[in-house]
């Protein structure tokens, strides 16, 4: 269907592929291409210098290009259009003077729209108006309709504005439908930025339909740059947009883009007016928090784009996922920057989508309490922002395990809060931060004033999901429970790992140890809302907060992987090939004599000294992270896999602290058994991401820490008997 849409691919300035006629023009004929003279204007050289054209382009044009009238010059002098490999170069004919030059602008065709397909397009029109809980996504564009937007210093278009319909045209909507993407349940707007915005696209299913009204505004140029562009009141029409389904399953998604500084006006001065352009975004991302994706685009030259990065950072600060981007002089480049919006809104979709049921999840509606706050130090409780509760309204159970006769047994034991001064606990009534699981509110033991915190801080933690089921606390208790047992498997593999790390020689004293945080279960009893369960644990610094890996593949440093049916069927095929023991480890002596052979050659990709280069290396933390991931699925018989590894590196007690671990399960012989470990559980599929993207970080480390357990599976696949592996046996 997309046949012909597709920009073309042209030429041979600014970088783009050139063919060999050119270089053999460059080369073979240069003299004489160089011998066809003109006239170089300022502003003429100033536009090939904006658009990427040389010189000799221009001249190969006036040897080999075909020549048509152009419009006169407003002194009666013709001109020539001479066209020459997707270029157009404007001559005076009078004086030989250079006028302009520019790309061939890319020509979209409409699709052919069946009665069917305008049918079906109708059917979700009124969908879309009558029932809000049916939209998967609810996107919302802004886009400079500013006149600075007609500079026409984009490559493949002539003006800026056309570059942007050309890219939502094909990149937001014809990509997202080709791919499977989008359909006609993701919902779109568009909104103008000028003095006084238009609503051009107002909630429209995303079809064929959609694709040719842009086509149709692309080729007509119905929406032309004027005037100014104030920034509030067109983020004041998208908020209520976004605002108008408070459908809480449904992604969100608002992308702004604009080629200048804001240009609102009034009494108050500059600084008042980009105060309230920055509040109204953070409280957009406030009330939509990690359902929203928030992009700010920034289009031409301009050397400060300061405001539309402030707007970035005030939507991260409540928890939106939020980015700036700046895009090269081209259609192509700034088309890339909608597909990665669109790549985005989609990963929430599938966020709030049940793995299992394949339902649409709803979340809870609460208002989201800025980062920056809540990383301020407070030493007394205020009951404006914090539920207080007493004593006999807290119940603090913590998660235990033992062995009794061969079995594994476990159990909630109620202990005592965590300070023995604690009369209250305090509840903050707005969380700080939101995963794709759960919700992290600040929580504090308070002494018998009610004010004062007694202990350390500490972070409560609840699920996001509202409950469908009317017994809404059990699935609750059960949510948290489920969470907190994850994490004590964790901690034990972690304590098995660290006594690996201890009886290697190889492996340097200072190399940081792991440490899963411990957790507890409070439950809170409100004579209101009645009892609630949540897990608490430690509170980490949020500004040391680093993540190492993911449940999708993700490793530090590098962008997630994207799967498609074939690359998951790769990754999954060499997965079997791990469980079959196919790809090897290496022995021992292979390793000792690895480790000599590189010794010089710092195989540990670190900026870490060795202590001792004979008999010791000291690995860096994101090394230590990678092998414990890669640790647990061995150590638990290849039937679960640690990772989604995040927390903080404390170099003074040389340990990485992690929190909110996933471990995917996995047993060939209990098929059945899905998300053991909660919904971010992704089984054998996400073991398969992770050894995808873990063979080109499986290091030194790795070697050392999982040698021996290639032995343990013999042909009778027996497995190794320790905590770890008998604790899954008994989940």
């Amino acid at each position: 269907m997309l046949a012909g849409l597709f920009r073309q691919s042209s030429v041979n300035a600014g970088g783009q592929e050139r063919s060999i006629d050119d270089v053999r023009s460059d080369t073979g004929t240069g003299s004489t291409t160089s011998n066809v003279t003109f006239v170089e204007s300022t502003h003429g050289r100033m536009r090939r210098q904006q658009r990427g054209i040389d010189k000799k382009d221009l001249q190969r044009a006036k040897k080999y290009g075909a020549r048509a009238d152009g419009h006169p010059r407003r002194n009666g002098d013709t001109t020539g259009l001479y066209t020459y490999k997707d270029i157009v170069y404007i001559v005076n004919d009078v004086t030989g003077e250079e006028v302009t030059s520019y790309a061939v602008p890319v020509t979209l065709g409409p699709v052919p729209v069946t009665s069917s397909i305008m049918a079906l397009h109708r059917k979700a029109e009124q969908r879309i108006r009558d029932d809000l809980d049916s939209w998967t996504s609810n996107t919302v564009l802004v886009v400079d309709a500013s006149g600075s937007m007609k500079k026409a210093d984009v490559w493949g278009t002539r003006t800026r504005l056309g570059a942007v319909w050309l890219s939502i045209a094909l990149d937001f909507v014809a990509h997202r439908l080709e791919s499977g993407e989008g359909r006609s349940t993701d919902v779109v707007s568009i909104v103008t930025l000028e003095d006084n915005p238009r609503l051009i696209v107002r909630e429209q299913p995303l079809t064929w339909i959609l694709y040719n009204q842009l086509v149709n505004i692309y080729m007509s140029k119905s929406v032309e740059p004027r005037g100014h562009g104030p920034f509030i009141p067109s983020l004041s029409i998208a908020d209520d947009l976004l605002g108008r389904n408070s459908n809480a399953s449904c992604a969100m998604g608002l992308m702004f883009l604009s080629d200048g500084k804001p240009s609102d006006r009034g009494v108050d001065e500059r600084s008042v007016w980009e105060t309230r352009i920055v509040k109204r975004v953070g409280d957009i991302a406030r009330r939509h928090r990690r359902r929203l994706t928030f992009t700010a685009v920034g289009i031409g030259d301009l050397d400060n784009f300061d405001m539309l990065q402030r707007m970035v950072d005030e939507a991260t600060d409540f928890g939106a996922k939020a980015s700036f981007s700046l895009p090269s002089m081209s259609s192509s480049s700034l088309g890339e920057t909608f597909t990665s919006v669109a790549t985005s809104v989609s990963e929430t979709q599938t966020e709030l989508k049940d793995p299992v049921s394949g339902k649409q999840k709803r979340v809870k509606e609460v208002l989201m309490e800025s980062k920056r706050e809540a990383s301020k130090e407070i030493t007394e409780i205020s009951t404006d922002k914090f539920w207080i509760y007493r004593l006999d309204q807290v119940k603090r159970t913590v998660y235990k395990e033992w062995f009794d006769e061969g079995r594994m047994h476990k159990a909630y034991e109620r202990v005592p809060l965590e300070s023995p001064e604690a009369s209250f606990v305090a509840f903050c009534k707005e969380p700080f931060g939101e995963g794709a699981e759960r919700l992290a509110y600040r929580f504090f033991e308070v002494g018998n004033d009610r004010q004062t915190i007694v202990g350390k801080p500490l972070v409560a933690k609840e699920s996001r999901m509202m409950w469908e089921s009317r017994a809404g606390e059990t699935e609750r208790k059960s949510f948290v429970r489920t969470f907190c047992s994850t994490q004590q498997l964790a901690r034990r593999l972690a304590t098995e790992f660290n006594r690996r790390l201890d009886s290697l020689r190889r492996v340097d004293k200072d190399t940081p140890r792991v440490r899963f945080l411990d957790c507890s279960v409070y439950e809170l009893d409100d004579k209101v809302g009645g009892t609630s369960s949540v897990l608490v644990e430690e509170k980490i610094d949020h500004f040391q907060w680093t993540k190492w890996n993911a449940n999708n593949g993700y490793v530090q440093g590098k962008v997630a992987p994207k799967y498609n049916d074939d690359s998951l069927r790769a990754a999954m095929h060499k997965l079997t090939l791990v469980e079959m023991d196919m790809i090897e480890e290496g022995s021992e002596e292979e390793d000792e004599e690895e480790e000599e052979e590189n010794e010089e050659e710092g195989k540990e990709s670190s900026k870490w000294i060795r202590c001792d280069k004979d008999t010791a290396k000291l690995f860096t933390p994101f090394e230590v992270a990678q092998a414990f991931s890669h640790y647990s699925y061995l150590a638990s018989g290849k039937k679960r896999l640690v990772c989604d590894l995040q927390g903080m590196h404390d170099s003074e007690r040389k340990e990485l602290v992690f929190s909110d671990p996933v471990i995917h399960y996995h047993n060939p012989g209990r098929q059945g058994r899905q998300n053991v470990h909660g919904s971010t559980d992704r089984g054998r599929k996400g073991m398969a991401m992770f050894f995808d993207t873990h063979h080109e970080h499986c290091g030194h480390l790795c070697k050392l820490v999982n040698r021996g357990f290639r032995r343990r599976y013999d042909h009778r696949r027996r497995e190794p008997r320790n905590a770890a592996t008998s604790t899954q046996e008994a989940a």
